[in-house]
């Protein structure tokens, strides 16, 4: 019983804070990989439920079916891991943030018009729903900011130590806060474009600041092995990500153009299957370092 003597007294030993926060890190990443993985199995049973003869025709049309719960669930928990999680440098920080904060929005302000087909659920409550989901959310944007502002402020006052932001920090929560005001702006004074048009607005926010943290990585990547003696190929894992998500796109759009009904749904389920690839990859890569401090060499290919 020695075991739970030292766990009541707290005298069990735990890791060091670096072994903390490299796990910390690791199951941030690997949490999103997991939401992923949930919400299309979610998707899939749905399928199934309907003989596979109902698709909706996007992937945010599965908000009016049995998926909503997890559809919802699975996008706010990606978007605290977003924020939650460090980037490796000062841009890749920012935009997982911005990231993060699309990502609740796009939960929780759901497409206008549902498909008729497998429809188990209706929009009566839809703009009740948003009423109250949004303002909470404008309300933790809000503190969030002011939060952080106040503990920067803080830390800077109690220690000498405190590094000064830097002028991607000091741009980056500038344009948060700018985003707020616009959010409240246009949610309290255009209720009606913000229902109808918030969500495709953040979903495509969201998947824009995605890419292109993709596209700083393999960036990020193909300069550091520059300054090793490893070869340097022009195209690592994440050069080839960037390049399946553009790839989705134009193929999508050629679908859509071509007058294919499910265009979005591919889009959309594509650009989230190559978002958990990135993070798989990033697990992976970065598994004993949790941050890439030093050059990410042996790993990545």
């Amino acid at each position: 019983m020695r075991w739970l003597e030292r766990v009541a007294t707290g005298q069990t030993p735990g890791p060091r804070p670096a072994v903390a926060a490299v796990k910390t890190y690791r199951y941030l990443r690997l949490a999103m990989v997991a939401m992923v993985l949930g919400l299309a199995v979610a998707v899939v049973h749905e399928v199934l439920r309907v003989d596979g003869t109902c698709w909706q025709t996007s992937l945010s049309g599965y908000y009016y079916t049995p998926v909503q719960n997890l559809f919802v669930g699975a996008l706010v928990a990606i978007g605290v891991c977003l924020v939650s999680l460090k980037g490796n440098t000062d841009s890749e920080d920012v935009l997982l943030n911005f990231a993060g904060i699309c990502a609740p929005f796009v939960a929780l302000v759901p497409i206008h018009d549902p498909s008729a087909c497998g429809v188990v659920t209706d929009g009566l409550n839809r703009d009740l729903n948003i009423a109250n989901n949004v303002v909470a959310l404008l309300v933790v944007f809000g503190a969030g900011l002011v939060a952080l502002a106040a503990l920067r402020w803080h830390n800077r006052r109690s220690s000498n130590d405190e590094p000064a932001p830097t002028g991607i920090e000091i741009l980056g929560y500038a344009e948060s806060v700018l985003v707020f005001l616009a959010a409240v702006a246009v949610f309290w004074l255009q209720p009606e474009w913000f229902d109808r048009y918030g969500h495709p607005v953040a979903a495509i926010a969201m998947f824009v600041f995605v890419f292109v943290n993709v596209v700083v990585n393999a960036v990020n990547i193909y300069y550091e092995r520059r300054g090793t003696d490893a070869p340097v190929r022009r195209l690592n894992r994440y050069t080839w990500i960037a390049l399946a998500m553009a790839a989705c796109v134009v193929g999508s759009l050629l679908l859509a153009w071509l007058g294919v009904e499910h265009w979005l749904l591919v889009i959309e389920a594509s650009l989230i299957g190559c978002f958990a690839v990135f993070w798989g990859c990033q697990t992976w890569e970065l598994w004993d370092q949790g941050l890439r401090t030093e050059p990410a060499v042996a790993r990545t290919r």
